[in-house]
């Protein structure tokens, strides 16, 4: 058969899991398969039962859904760990054989114009104006609408997310001299060895003498036939029946807190099943969120609308991501962790958390009654990790309105306290480890020649301070104003240079300029200085064209860049004119030009945040001491002593990371 033949249809469905048969179903029940092509991209023939789908629902839903026929058993007690049965009324546990599935899509499928592909595709499409166009080995198909349940690719894992696998293997058997409860399946039955893994046992009892034992891991690792058989064996023994194994069941299903990153075609290219977010990442079901997804879409095509999913609720991603990330770090607690759960909450009150139907009240009760310090421990962690995923200016704009209300309230030490640690931890650290960038360090001598030359230029500065006090100012002035303006350009990926350098004096002129009479207070500290008496003459009048003149320009010249984040910036500086002079720069200086600078350190020298913190430690220590010992030997001009010395530390570190900077290719630099 020629490659270049090209087959047209109207729906394609890549693979024919429960997502695609669920929707299959359900456009055949409500007539959308009339007059229809179909094509069906499926490698396995389905037809044997190599799965066994679950939910928990009320009879109203189930019909509603269509599901009833498809049922083979429902219990309305359900035992879970080492709680005695509970009853979940008015809801029931429903099972649905795969292979009736199967069964009722083939059935369905005999009365259409269907092509079956047992290739498997995994691919890219096409995208036409009305179609999509894809290839496979021998022809092309053509499709109008397509339905995509092959499995998700994942983006990369950041540090708060995980991915895990649930993986299953189970014998359906039956057994000979014994009763199975058939009103009561087993949840989660921990009492088998864990193996550095949270693994439980399942039971369906189908009948009296028949019943599905499944062995359950949730870890990175694979659970195998081997590892499975002898667990099973094991369990088994403790009933002391003798059985005879009648089929068995094995699967993996992804626990995942990662974005999914699979191509996105459009509206007609419909993603199904895990490829849709539709499996719970903290359990697995996925059939029951499926089914609705299914009827869901549905009734869009019905209403000729597009389709759209709700997304889920932010605090439930929350509650995954923390579970997920115990299970990861520390599977040891896995088992305490949903003993407690079912042991101290009713069964009534944890279904709908995990179908997340629940209130924030109850959800509040559910975790008092887990072991909360394990979670808190991972909640700081993911907290911390989502703060410095924050954009530097936006989180800037938020500590400004935060500040602005502290004030308002009286409570001022909570922006001290703050901008303390920030100045400690960022602030002095990010020029703490200058010596690392340098690239001529490679022995004792050259860093103790680096040391000398770094205090030297500090020094010097200092020393033109005494003699020059105005020229000092100027000079610390124009070097802050560049360095500023390149480490911002830096991040938001723009050429260096005069506009650089304008942004940095933007900064700058905007913070002194609205703080105008606390700038004279402070430079009036510095002796020798006579500069800032041409400020302290100026009228209110021409206090205010200056005002109005340097936000224009702000204004325009973030305007001209078509920046979001350099207008933002602009924004919360103008606010923080409501604060205190100190208070407004340190905002601008620890939260946005120490963290860009951070991160551009963490990048160029490939470590972790608390690694870098731990090398900076010393020389941070040492500069603090240093600004301690001359503020408190000049008490009475500290905020003049206090200033000299944050420049005469500042000035070699801005040659430091100008050189820093250099070192970047102009791709990187550029936009």
């Amino acid at each position: 058969m020629s490659n270049n033949l090209t087959e047209s249809v109207d729906f394609l469905f890549i693979g024919m899991g429960a997502a695609n048969c669920l929707l299959l179903i359900k456009m055949y029940e409500n007539d959308l398969l009339q007059n229809k092509k179909l094509a069906i991209i499926e490698p396995n023939s389905k037809i044997v039962n190599d799965r066994n789908f679950c939910f928990w629902s009320n009879e109203e839903e189930v019909l509603k859904l269509n599901l009833g026929p498809l049922i083979s058993s429902k219990w309305q007690n359900i035992k879970v760990a080492d709680r005695e049965k509970q009853t979940i009324s008015p809801v029931y546990y429903y099972h649905i054989k795969g292979i009736d599935l199967y069964n009722k899509v083939k059935e369905i499928l005999k009365e259409q114009t269907v092509s079956y592909y047992t290739e498997k595709f995994d691919g890219t499409a096409i995208q036409k104006s009305n179609s999509f166009l894809i290839s496979l080995t021998n022809l092309k198909i053509d499709a109008v609408k397509v339905f995509d349940s092959r499995p998700p690719e994942y983006a990369r894992a950041e540090k708060n997310q995980s991915h895990l696998l649930q993986s299953f293997y189970g014998w359906e058997l039956k057994a000979n001299d014994y009763n199975f409860d058939t009103s009561t399946m087993v949840m989660m039955d921990f009492n088998i060895p864990q193996n550095n893994y949270c693994q439980f046992m399942y039971i369906l009892p189908f009948t009296n003498n028949t019943a599905l034992f499944e062995v359950t891991r949730f870890g990175k690792a694979i659970i195998t036939k081997e590892e499975s058989e002898k667990l099973l064996t094991e369990y088994l023994a403790n009933f002391g029946f003798s059985y005879q194994i009648l089929d068995e069941e094995k699967g993996v299903i992804p626990m995942s807190s990662l974005k999914i990153t699979n191509i996105n075609y459009g509206e007609n290219w419909i993603r199904t099943g895990a490829n849709a977010n539709m499996v719970k990442p903290t359990t697995g079901y996925a059939f029951h969120n499926m089914a609705i997804d299914a009827n869901n879409h549905v009734e869009s095509m019905l209403n000729k609308k597009t389709f759209t999913r709700k997304i889920q609720r932010s605090r439930f991603k929350f509650y995954d991501g923390l579970l997920l990330k115990i299970l990861e770090e520390t599977p040891q607690h896995g088992k305490s962790i949903f003993q407690n759960l079912f042991n101290n909450v009713s069964i009534n009150n944890v279904l709908p958390f995990l179908s997340e139907k629940s209130s924030l009240q109850k959800e509040l009760f559910i975790f008092s009654k887990l072991p909360i310090l394990i979670f808190l421990r991972v909640a700081f962690k993911d907290i911390l990790h989502r703060i410095t995923k924050v954009n530097p200016s936006y989180f800037a704009f938020i500590i400004t309105i935060v500040s602005i209300l502290a004030y308002t309230l009286g409570l001022k030490e909570i922006l001290w306290s703050f901008l303390g640690i920030g100045f400690l931890s960022v602030g002095l650290s990010h020029g703490a480890i200058d010596y690392l960038t340098d690239q001529t360090i490679n022995n004792r001598k050259q860093f103790i020649k680096f040391i000398a030359s770094y205090l030297l230029k500090g020094a010097f500065l200092g020393l033109i301070w005494i003699v020059l006090p105005d020229l000092a100012l100027v000079v610390f002035i124009a070097f802050s104003a560049w360095h500023f303006g390149q480490a911002d350009f830096k991040e938001w990926k723009y050429k260096q240079g005069f506009n650089s350098f304008t942004w940095g004096l933007i900064v700058l002129i905007t913070i002194l300029i609205y703080h105008h009479d606390e700038t004279i207070v402070i430079l009036g500290h510095i002796k020798g200085l006579q500069i800032h008496h041409v400020f302290s003459d100026l009228s209110a009048n021409q206090l205010l064209i200056g005002k109005l003149s340097i936000t224009l320009f702000s204004v325009l010249f973030a305007a001209y860049h078509k920046s979001k984040l350099m207008l933002l910036t602009v924004c919360y500086l103008l606010l923080s004119t409501m604060l205190p002079l100190i208070a407004s720069f340190g905002i601008y200086f620890v939260m946005q030009h120490s963290v860009h600078g951070w991160r551009h350190l963490k990048k160029d020298l490939k470590t972790n945040s608390f690694t870098l913190w731990k090398k900076a430690l010393p020389f941070s220590l040492g500069g603090a001491l240093i600004i301690s010992i001359f503020m408190l030997v000049n008490n009475k001009d500290y905020m003049g002593v206090f200033f000299i010395l944050l420049s005469c530390i500042s000035m070699p570190h801005i040659f430091s990371m100008h050189n820093f900077y250099s070192r970047f290719s102009k791709s990187e630099t550029d936009i």
